[in-house]
């Protein structure tokens, strides 16, 4: 049994770590349980077996359950996407895509947007918040112009949420129930990937990077291109933190004025004003596990020029100074490595995250720190330069040969989409996150970082990634259990040999740049009004 106490003072935010308002301690929990879910199958699979636990009774009895869902890209509907009028293109998706998404699989016929329909109508207390630009879909006007500046692949997700909101309103049960999240940074998005289900009995909450969308049915063995991901599945008291965020969410939309948003052509309400609202809920506190958790949340301040073309937005009332709690974790976490640190992200552009990482190098020669990357997300815009600029200005810069020798980064030959960082084999943090400037400022974020009382599921999990990079089989998978030897499969270098794994073909080593990258002028403006936004800056969208 591990010394929990001195786990949680050396791994988790702590009083002394905080600097409030913004940074206040995370809240909390013991007694809790977290599987990480790896893969989209994994968990589909795992949320079907939960979402099939509750709607069973009657309709009385079925009214104390629900089903909350936070979504950064909704593709329930799937199908082409017609932009509106006045702006240009159509989204032609994959084969994945072409159909309605179903947890079953790609293009399978038990539609999960016909589930929730189905588990509302039967009294469960169903509630969507899928996120929408108010910022560039509020008219044609607006539109035309992001798709001017390279957001047009924002647009798009913004139109397939919007169609899944209101196919899901023609169900009456649900008509006050589907709302846009406008909750945003100007610039930013809801980018949570959070669902809750529960019952008086209990609640089971999931979050990571995983969105409902046809093309994230990924398992392993991964074939080269296809999704890789990562969803923590939360038991325990835990999920009261997870309730009562998109329980505060909800209620602050509804406190908004409604703001009207394009959908082909017509106006779709951001949210139904004067509806009740979502009341508060005592989860069960009952330990269920030995697993201890930070619930940890990103959300923006307000800070603006005078002039925009984007309008701007609202304080939020419940955090008005803003919330870096998944920066506070990072931080602290990384200070604490003395092993390993292990990031797989789809965007490493943070300097100050880099810079952490630099930091710990050069204060512990032994430390190891191995990054992972993917093939680009075919959602995203095309690669631009500022992973270069964080490694070079925030991680490499200073380094010796030798500390550089601490330093591996390796790309695999899958969409890694995932948003975890593992440290020691013994804290490990999953969610919505990404390794990103405005995952820690600026967009709508929520992650856990977890401890555990028997010191077992960090390692766990690391097996699990690591195994799903290698391609091993599950027979072979505790050759990579004593990190020592799983170090030395990632470099020959470092660690003890002798496991028997070797790395497959679909793991190609990143070579690590010797010269600064620095951005040119029109780059360093997109980084700082669209890409990667910091939402403690004084922001204004002004250029024609």
């Amino acid at each position: 049994m591990a010394d929990i106490d001195a786990l949680m003072k050396k791994y988790f935010v702590q009083p002394d770590d905080t600097v409030p308002p913004s940074e206040p301690l995370p809240l909390t929990f013991g007694g809790c349980r977290v599987t990480p879910l790896i893969d989209g199958t994994t968990y589909f699979d795992d949320l079907k077996a939960q979402l099939a636990t509750v709607g069973l009774g009657t309709p009385s009895e079925n009214a104390n359950q629900f089903i909350y869902i936070a979504g950064w890209h909704l593709h329930l509907m799937g199908g082409k996407i017609l932009p509106a009028p006045g702006s240009s293109g159509t989204y032609l998706p994959t084969v994945e895509l072409e159909k309605p998404f179903s947890l079953d699989g790609p293009a399978a016929a038990a539609r999960m947007i016909d589930l929730l329909k189905a588990k509302a109508r039967a009294g469960v207390d169903v509630r969507i918040l899928g996120w929408v630009s108010f910022a560039l879909m509020a008219d044609n006007f607006v539109q035309t112009k992001a798709v001017k500046h390279g957001l047009g692949w924002i647009r798009d997700i913004n139109i397939a949420t919007l169609a899944s909101i209101q196919e899901l309103r023609t169900e009456p049960a649900l008509a006050e129930k589907a709302w846009v999240n406008i909750l945003t940074h100007p610039a930013g998005a809801a980018h949570t990937k959070l669902v809750l289900v529960g019952s008086g009995g209990g609640a089971v909450g999931y979050t990571g990077g995983l969105d409902f969308v046809g093309d994230r049915h990924g398992s392993q063995p991964h074939p080269a291109q296809q999704w890789h991901d990562v969803q923590a599945k939360v038991e325990g008291p835990a999920v009261q933190a997870m309730h009562d965020y998109f329980r505060d969410m909800w209620n602050e939309v509804r406190g908004r004025a409604v703001k009207p948003l394009r959908l082909a052509f017509t106006n779709l309400d951001s949210h139904t004003p004067g509806s009740l609202p979502l009341a508060a809920r005592t989860l069960p506190t009952t330990p269920v596990g030995r697993h201890h958790v930070q619930s940890l949340r990103t959300l923006p301040q307000f800070n603006f020029k005078s002039f925009n073309q984007l309008p701007p937005n609202d304080k939020i009332s419940f955090a008005p100074a803003g919330l870096f709690e998944v920066r506070s974790a990072w931080m602290k976490a990384i200070k604490a490595a003395d092993r390993y640190i292990y990031v797989e992200d789809q965007s490493f552009w943070s300097i100050e995250l880099m810079g952490r990482l630099r930091d710990a190098i050069k204060a512990k020669p032994d430390l190891k720190v191995l990054l992972v990357v993917g093939v680009a997300d075919p959602t995203d815009p095309a690669y631009p330069p500022y992973g270069l600029v964080a490694l070079t200005q925030g991680l490499l810069k200073g380094l010796t040969p030798a500390q550089r020798a601490q330093v591996s980064m390796f790309s695999r030959d899958v969409i890694v989409h995932s948003k975890t960082t593992l440290v020691d084999d013994h804290w490990a943090i999953v969610g919505s996150a990404n390794f990103a400037r405005r995952s820690l400022y600026t967009d709508i974020e929520h992650s856990v970082a977890v401890l555990d009382e028997d010191d077992t599921l960090v390692r766990q999990y690391r097996v699990g990634l690591w195994s799903d990079a290698f391609r091993l089989p599950p027979a072979d998978q505790q050759k990579i259990a004593d990190i020592d030897k799983a170090l030395n499969v990632w470099n020959a270098s470092w660690g003890t040999p002798g496991s028997g794994v070797t790395l497959p073909s679909g793991v190609t080593p990143v070579v690590l740049p010797t010269s600064e990258k620095t951005l040119t002028g029109k780059e360093q403006e997109r980084y700082d009004l669209f890409a990667d936004v910091d939402s403690r800056t004084a922001w204004g969208a002004c250029s024609s």
